[in-house]
C-alpha cells in the first residue's frame, strides 16, 4: 500500500513536478516499457508490445501533464503537439521551462525546500 502514491504519480496528471522528477520519470518508465514490450511482444506478438507502448504514451501524458501546471499551465497545452513542427516543439519548449517558484492553483512548489532546515539560535 505504500507503494500507491508513487504509482499515481506516473499515472495520474495531479500535481507538479520538477524538470528533473519529469525527465527522471520519463526515462524509467520508456525503460520499463521498453523491457516488458520486448518481453511482451516475443511471447504475444505485436498486440503484448501494443500494450506496453499504450502504457507508454499514457504515463508520459500524465507527466507531461504533471510538468505544465508546475509552469502554470492546464494539461490541454499538450494538444498544441498535433501542429506540425511547430506544436512539438513549443510544447517541448514549456515542459523545459523553469516552474514557478510559489504555490499555484495546481499545488505548493515542488522545488520548495523552506523547511528543509530551520537551526534554533534563540536557545
Amino acid at each position: 500500500m505504500r507503494y500507491l502514491p508513487l504509482l499515481s504519480a506516473f499515472f495520474l496528471p495531479h500535481g507538479r513536478i520538477t524538470r528533473g522528477e519529469w525527465l527522471t520519470r520519463v526515462v524509467i518508465a520508456a525503460l520499463v516499457c521498453t523491457a516488458f514490450g520486448t518481453l511482451a511482444g516475443e511471447s504475444f506478438g505485436a498486440a503484448g508490445s501494443g500494450l506496453f507502448a499504450l502504457l507508454f504514451i499514457w504515463i508520459a501524458i500524465a507527466l507531461a501533464t504533471q510538468r505544465l501546471h508546475d509552469i502554470g499551465r492546464r494539461g490541454n497545452a499538450l494538444f498544441a503537439a498535433i501542429v506540425p513542427v511547430i506544436g512539438p516543439l513549443w510544447v517541448l519548449v514549456q515542459l523545459l521551462k523553469r516552474g514557478a517558484d510559489h504555490p499555484n492553483r495546481f499545488g505548493a512548489d515542488p522545488s520548495s525546500r523552506a523547511d528543509y532546515l530551520q537551526v534554533n539560535i534563540a536557545g
